[in-house]
């Protein structure tokens, strides 16, 4: 098992905090105007900076193992702008990725950050008219039994904003009203019988999100990474069989300076140690357009009903979401429930499942019991679907994480892909409602190259429909709808005749965002002391 230098890199590339008991998330963004105020406020900022370290275990008075986890979390990452105006030496900055020096609003066209998307229909804080995100702080915070923030959100924030000066200013323009001078996201909290609130994995269409996010060599302990690993690591075995073997990515796919999937060390830029333990982000700030949602799918359900047969509108309306995203809005997979009959009897079958995703603490027992639900979420190959019959191939999760879906030759072995492989993106982020109302989702995809993994995913496999046998047909959720505004659905076991979802509005508009590097404490001390170690 591969051995990480956890105190060395930051815990938001390890941890999703939201999966961790953190459902507050505050994203702080700063402008530094002076190089050497700048490494002052990173220096103050530096002993706050919450590692990969394992938190404290220790047993409570009704002898459950507790986790002694911090109340609130920080971490740190820097724009390309950022780095400039802290004034890195130039062979550091000049040998930085082109995607990152260029920003994201540059490669707005490969993004599909077009029309009601473009960068000029950002909000203020990412627009031309604003001052760059250079240093971008978030804090993720846990709940009090009312669903309210922990106060350390709030004190901490007023630490941190009291940090700035004339030479550090807080970059404002986060909502359509201007609001204050961060970005707040938040889990969706459901209300429990004795009036607490809990969250819930949820984000604003209804869907459970967060699954199969991928797992990476070292990033857990060896039980931990092997349960992970089902769905959301790499299918181990050569060819198909009943009980595939999965395996966690090499880290390097993940955190710069480890080997990759394809056994290389990149070196993102010079020298090696001020990247090393480090990793790249892509920010993005993503509205959902929910009622035109609800009314498409309702549209839908309605002809659905016409050319299938039926009579049964929410089986109709379920039906028509769970074939765009691939997954019902409980998270059990088109591949594991094709139909709406197999999708209630799961349901009734792992129903203690459902009710125990919400709470803490659970026993051995109950921990065996959702492992085994995490497995039926998860533990899935495209093998299994060759013609799409079960599973869209244009499906919301079909295009994020194909699996084996484009092995070449799946046909005739039923293999695993490593064009797949090189491809992924660790996934954080938290839903949003801003004080206009909008609402939508903090996204971030956390790789060792913007370009390879999360540019590649975005461009040609959310965007474009090619590598899907579905021409420029786009991702029926998250799609641009420039050259195609439709999704088809084959007929197949699930469904006796084929289906075409037309006339597929915007659903989801980007509102914002940037890439960040975020760099080990290593390179946070660098930045700090204004020396980038030339070894």
């Amino acid at each position: 098992m591969s051995r990480l230098d956890l105190p060395d890199i930051q815990g938001n590339i390890n941890r999703p905090y939201g999966r961790f008991g953190f459902p507050y998330t505050r994203h702080v963004f700063f402008v530094i105007h002076d190089a050497a105020a700048g490494r002052r406020f990173v220096q103050a900022i530096r002993p706050r900076v919450t590692t990969a370290e394992p938190w404290e275990r220790h047993e409570a008075a009704d002898g459950h193992s507790v986790i002694e986890k911090p109340r609130i979390t920080l971490n740190i990452g820097f724009s390309y702008a950022g780095l400039e105006a802290l004034e890195l030496p130039t062979r550091t900055l000049r040998l930085l990725p082109d995607e990152f020096i260029d920003g994201m609003a540059r490669r707005a066209e490969i993004l599909g950050d077009v029309g009601t998307s473009a960068p000029d229909a950002w909000e203020a804080a990412w627009r031309g008219d604003a001052q760059t995100a250079h240093v971008w702080v978030s804090l993720n915070a846990g709940a009090l039994a009312n669903g309210d923030a922990f106060p350390e959100l709030q004190q901490w924030t007023d630490w941190l904003t009291g940090l700035t000066s004339s030479g550090v200013s807080l970059l404002k323009g986060h909502t359509a009203d201007g609001g204050e001078g961060w970005q707040d996201s938040c889990a969706i909290m459901v209300e429990q019988p004795n009036g607490d609130q809990l969250p819930c994995p949820k984000e604003h269409f209804g869907f459970t999100d967060g699954i199969s996010d991928p797992v990476f060599a070292g990033q857990f302990g060896r039980e931990a990474e092997a349960i992970a690993a089902v769905g959301g690591g790499k299918i181990a075995d050569a060819l198909y069989n009943e009980k595939t073997s999965w395996s966690a990515l090499d880290t390097g796919e993940f955190i710069l300076g480890h080997a990759d999937e394809g056994q290389e060390l990149p070196v993102a830029t010079e020298p090696p140690s001020f990247v090393r333990n480090g990793s790249f982000v892509a920010w993005r700030k993503l509205r959902e357009e929910v009622d035109v949602f609800e009314a498409y799918v309702t549209q839908s359900a309605q002809l659905w009903m016409k050319v299938q047969g039926t009579s049964d509108l929410e089986e109709a309306e379920e039906t028509v979401r769970a074939k765009m995203v691939g997954r019902w809005r409980s998270g059990i997979p088109l591949l594991a429930a094709p139909t709406w009959a197999d999708h209630q009897r799961l349901m009734a079958e792992y129903a203690d499942c459902i009710e125990m995703s919400l709470r803490r603490p659970r026993d051995d027992a109950e921990r065996a019991r959702m492992a085994q639900f995490d497995r039926l979420l998860t533990g899935f190959r495209y093998g299994d679907d060759l013609d799409g019959s079960k599973c869209p191939f244009g499906a919301h999760i079909r295009r994020g994480n194909p699996r084996d879906m484009l092995d070449p030759l799946l046909s005739a072995t039923r293999g695993s892909s490593d064009l797949t492989n090189r491809r992924r993106i660790l996934r954080r982020g938290m839903p949003y409602v801003d004080p206009t109302g909008e609402k939508g989702v903090v996204f971030m995809a956390v790789c060792a190259s913007l370009f390879r993994q999360f540019e590649f995913i975005q461009q040609q496999w959310i965007g474009y429909g090619l590598d899907f046998d579905a021409g420029n047909d786009t991702c029926p959720l998250l799609g641009n709808r420039a050259q195609s505004d439709k999704h088809v659905i084959p007929a197949g076991e699930a469904n006796p005749t084929a289906f075409i979802a037309a006339g597929l509005p915007q659903f989801v508009t980007t509102r914002g965002g940037d890439y960040f590097f975020l760099p080990s404490m290593t390179g946070i001390r660098m930045i700090a002391m204004g020396t980038i170690d030339p070894t």
